[in-house]
């Protein structure tokens, strides 16, 4: 019951704040700086990505939106996160993965301990981003490995995802350069008559964030509870994938590592609430980009012009709520995410809804086994505590 009631109470307070966020839409020149650039990032990604004739397009356009951030700084630090954690963990699935595909009774295990550490590293490590990318594309190339069932096409596939994602984030990276030093050297040839100082988005989430820092032992603790729950949940998620070929396997594993990869200053007590709120927003997100995207698709009429005007328009709005202060941030991130995979199809721009049906299903199986896994240690918690108390 008080599950229930903190999901509801949850589900509740995200809505609420993304009413709010949408009630005060106040467009500024920090959000539209950082909306335009995500757009700009993602059209690139795609253009790219379709004259090299990547077998994945939608891949590279989520790295480029994923990779950008507000400042420039920190848009260099996370590509390159993103490209060292993701050739790395192409590697290691390209190397164990034609080890261990058909064997299952190793093969489902090793994929619950990669995500495990993967997860317990992205939680409170210096490069947290690269740990979650390297979980994440280990993950999927050594699942992949198991229907290839070939050294050389498990390889292939390691090296289209690793020039997948480098492709979005050489975009990201041009377009943030481009924003950072063109106004620089504007400034040299014309400087302003007034100087002024940006207002950072997210400034004061940041500092929420980063307020409490946790001990030693809790954040230990709370790390190694973060990589079990993600660790059970893969394994379950590679058992039901594996003898019952459901669809969407990766983006539930991305979504199960992506969940429970929290600040460091959220990992001082217990770690389900804010666990809880990201799930919540994931799920709300997903679902508000797939309904709109769904509903949208079917007029594009297979034109590229159409769907590149409506994605974008898409990854604004989605942005403009992600850089918002009312506490909807996450919502729009996912919406951008979901709403870059209805519209981005392989290989060509099509209207089959099916490839986005099937990814954001992954995305909702794996909030629903993670969910499941929680409960399940929080009722095993909750009973050894009472027995516990019983003894004494």
């Amino acid at each position: 019951m008080a599950l229930a009631h903190t999901l509801l109470h949850t589900t509740r307070a995200a809505m609420f704040a993304l009413g709010r966020e949408l009630a005060a839409w106040k467009p500024s020149r920090a959000r539209g700086t950082f909306a335009t650039e995500a757009v700009l990032s993602v059209v690139l990604s795609v253009v790219l990505a379709n004259v090299l004739h990547l077998s994945y397009t939608w891949w590279a356009a989520i790295s480029g939106f994923a990779v950008m951030q507000t400042s420039f700084s920190s848009s260099v630090e996370r590509a390159a996160h993103r490209v060292i954690g993701t050739l790395l963990g192409a590697a290691l699935g390209a190397l164990a993965g034609p080890l261990i595909g058909d064997r299952p009774w190793l093969f489902v295990p090793a994929l619950g301990v990669i995500g495990g550490v993967a997860a317990y590293y992205a939680n409170g490590s210096k490069a947290p981003y690269a740990w979650m990318l390297g979980g994440v594309t280990a993950l999927m190339v050594t699942y992949e490995a198991h229907m290839l069932s070939s050294l050389e096409a498990t390889a292939v596939f390691a090296a289209l995802r690793a020039a997948e994602v480098m492709v979005g984030t050489l975009a990201c990276v041009l377009v943030a350069s481009v924003f950072h030093f063109g106004p620089q050297w504007y400034r040299r040839l014309r400087p302003p008559p007034v100087s002024a100082t940006p207002l950072a988005i997210g400034e004061g989430a940041a500092a929420l964030q980063t307020s409490a820092q946790p001990s030693p032992d809790v954040l230990h603790r709370n790390r190694l509870l973060l990589g079990g729950q993600a660790a059970l949940a893969i394994v379950l998620l590679a058992a039901l994938t594996y003898w019952f070929d459901m669809p969407g396997f990766a983006q539930a594993m991305v979504t199960t590592i992506a969940v429970l990869m929290l600040p460091a200053g959220k990992l001082v007590d217990s770690t389900r609430q804010p666990i809880i709120e990201k799930m919540v927003q994931r799920v709300a997100g997903c679902l508000l980009a797939g309904v709109v995207g769904m509903a949208l698709l079917p007029l594009m009429h297979d034109q590229p012009v159409w769907h590149m005007l409506v994605l974008s328009l898409g990854v604004w709005a989605g942005c403009h709520v992600q850089s918002g202060q009312e506490g909807a941030s996450y919502v729009g991130r996912q919406f951008t995410i979901a709403f870059i995979m209805v519209f981005v199809q392989d290989h060509h721009w099509a209207n089959d809804p099916a490839p986005a049906l099937m990814r954001l299903s992954g995305i909702l199986a794996g909030i629903l086994v993670l969910g499941g896994v929680m409960l399940a240690v929080s009722v095993a918690a909750h009973r050894r505590g009472q027995v516990g108390a019983h003894h004494e």
